[in-house]
Parts: C-alpha cells; structure tokens; sequence
C-alpha cells in the first residue's frame, strides 16, 4: 500500500505520476478512482446559501451536526434517484417533511423498467411533498429558510437543501472526465491499464454500461485481477464481465430490488417465480436482451425472489 494521490498518467510508459512528484512504473495499472458528486449546474444557487451533499462519512457527519434534530423541520432533497430516495425515506422516518425534487416524472425508469418505476413514484408522492418531472431554477435566502425556484413556476421554503444528483467519474486526472473504457474484459485501450467500477464504462454499440454500485465494483475487481493473470501470466481467460450484481432500496417501509442489467433495447416481462412470503403489492419482472435473454430482474416488495430468479441471468 503505497499512500498518495495519482494525478497524472503515462499510459505509454505504465507510469502513474502522485501529487507527491513520485512516479510509479508498473506492469499493469487498474483504474478504480470511483466516483465524485455531480454538482448543481443551470441553478442559480446564493452565494451565501448552505447546500449538503452525502457522498462521503465527512459528508454524512458535516450533515448531521447541521440538522441533529429533524423532527418537524422542512427538508428538501434534489435529486430522486437512488440517493435521494433513501434519504428523503430516511428524513420521513425522523419526522421531517420532506420536498423531493426530480427531473423524471418517473425516477429510475432506466433502472427498474415501465412496470417499477412508476411504483416508486408513487411512494414518492404519497410520503413526500414530490415534484417530479421538474428541475430547480433557483436557490436563494428567504427569511432564515431557504427558496426554492421550480421550472414549472413554483416555489417553496424548505430548512436545509441536500443535493443527490447522482455522481461522476472521478478520473480527470488521467485525461478522462468521462471515465475510461473498457471492453467486457475490463482491459483499457491502452496494453496493461485497466477500469473498474464507477471509474468505467463498458462501450456495447452506442450505448455506455456504467454501474455505481458497490458491489458491481467489487465484482469488476475480481474479473480485472484475472484478465490481468491472463494477460500477463497466460491464467485461463476470465471471458466477458456479466453484470449480475445489483442493489437493494429501501424506501418509505417498501424494498425495490434488482439484480443483473436492464438494456436500454431490450424488453420486460413478468417473471414466473414464486414470492415468499406473499406481499399484497408485490411484482417481480424479468429485462431482456434484444436476442431474449434474461439479463436481469427487479422486484418491489418481492422478498428473497429477486435473488432466486437472478439466478437465470446469462
């Protein structure tokens, strides 16, 4: 373990430059730098205005001492993706009233699919002050509150403002704000340089396969070691990376859950698998590729089925 920041790449030389000046020459480097917060753009924010972001433990503590006491408070969250989700859920259980902004009329459609997603948006309207489908104009002072300013016209005052905007990869620093692409062994297009987690982005035709979760990170981990065992000790051949890890969110006393891959091209079905124990509100659906193949599955209120029926992933 060598302590240090990388701040430079030499990928023709395999060296990484730290912000220390010291250079490393390996024989094979992986990228796994993560991710960083998206921050507000097209927002009008106050410069004297106090916005939260939750990314880190610092975040999280800094966020904590603000607001020790919710209960009662007015909280905005912006952003009703994953992030925001369990946040505004988490906010609710303590007794706040929470606004939750989202641009998509039905967060996580990319994600969980026509028949889920707007199932979460309806948790979000019936337990929050939900504003889906518009963005956030302005962010100004107002009284000792803070305003927001919606697209549509709107406005509101809320106590404190946490942004969940999703994340970025987090490697600029090697030439490449975007991320790094990687084929479906993780190897870069660089001999001996290789990505993982929210670092990169499998390249599939048009489309870009980024996955932020951490147990996707952990995976790709895995199958880069061994690609690198192939490509440098002639190891057996990993194959392609087959997602099939996924998440759990818990949201308003409900668990949406997904394992696997939803392709942007594919179709969705409901799966045949039991749920047990029985839920009144249960589903459980199957995404498929354009070739028909289960490559993945999402469940609401679904208990351990999601698990079983991950099991059919290719």
């Amino acid at each position: 373990m060598i302590p240090g920041e990388a701040v430079g790449a030499d990928f023709g030389n395999k060296t990484v430059e730290l912000r220390n000046g010291r250079r490393l020459a390996v024989d094979a480097v992986v990228i796994a730098t993560g991710a960083a917060p998206h921050r507000p753009k097209g927002i009008d924010v106050a410069s004297d205005v106090l916005l939260h972001h939750l990314h880190t433990a610092d975040d999280a503590d800094a966020l904590r001492q603000s607001m020790p006491l919710p209960e009662g408070r007015r909280v905005a969250v912006i952003g009703a993706g994953f992030s925001g989700t369990e946040l505004a859920s988490h906010y609710v259980s303590a007794g706040a009233e929470v606004v939750l902004v989202g641009r998509s009329a039905t967060p996580l459609l990319g994600a969980l699919g026509a028949q889920l997603s707007p199932r979460l948006a309806d948790l979000q309207r019936t337990r929050t002050d939900a504003r889906l489908g518009v963005t956030v104009q302005a962010i100004t002072p107002s009284g000792g509150r803070t305003r927001l300013t919606l697209s549509d016209g709107s406005s509101t005052q809320v106590d404190a403002v946490i942004l969940a905007l999703g994340a970025a990869p987090a490697t600029g620093w090697a030439g490449a704000p975007d991320g790094i692409r990687v084929d479906n062994r993780l190897r870069t297009r660089q001999e001996g340089w290789y990505a993982v987690g929210s670092a990169a982005y499998i390249a599939s035709g048009t489309e870009k396969l980024r996955t932020d979760h951490w147990n996707a990170a952990v995976a790709q981990g895995r199958h880069a070691a061994r690609t690198i065992l192939h490509d440098l000790l002639g190891a057996e051949d990993p194959g392609p990376y087959r997602p099939r890890t996924g998440f759990n969110l818990r949201a308003f006393g409900s668990t949406i859950a997904m394992r696997g891959l939803r392709c942007p091209d594919g179709s969705e079905r409901e799966a045949a698998w039991p749920i047990e124990p029985p839920h009144p509100d249960a589903a459980l659906v199957e995404f498929l590729s354009v070739d028909g193949e289960v490559t993945g599955v999402a469940g609401y209120n679904a208990g351990d089925a999601v698990l079983h029926a991950g099991s059919s992933i290719v």
